[in-house]
């Protein structure tokens, strides 16, 4: 059996791939689909944070998707975060 990996059709199949996968790249930085973005929220005002979905309003201000508190006193913003829990890890 030949080997098909070897050779200048296993080269040609590596290099389509890795042209492919270029294109993927470049086309998401073009949508700015950067992934999960988390930040501090600027807008919160120190207040005690420990119940949930208490810092979603100054995050989505913000133009977040949510927020959840990191301790008490801090509440970090999420965007085009998917799968997040109820308590994501800390930023």
């Amino acid at each position: 059996m030949k080997k098909v990996a070897e050779g200048p059709l296993g080269t040609g199949k590596a290099f389509i791939c890795l042209s492919l996968l270029m294109l993927l790249v470049m086309s998401s930085e073009k949508m700015k689909s950067h992934g999960c973005i988390k930040r501090k929220s600027g807008k919160w005002l120190n207040d005690t944070c420990f119940i949930p979905g208490t810092c979603n309003a100054p995050c989505r201000d913000e133009g977040f998707d949510s927020g959840h508190c990191k301790n008490t006193w801090t509440c970090i913003c999420y965007k085009n975060c998917t799968g997040l829990s109820l308590y994501p890890p800390h930023a």
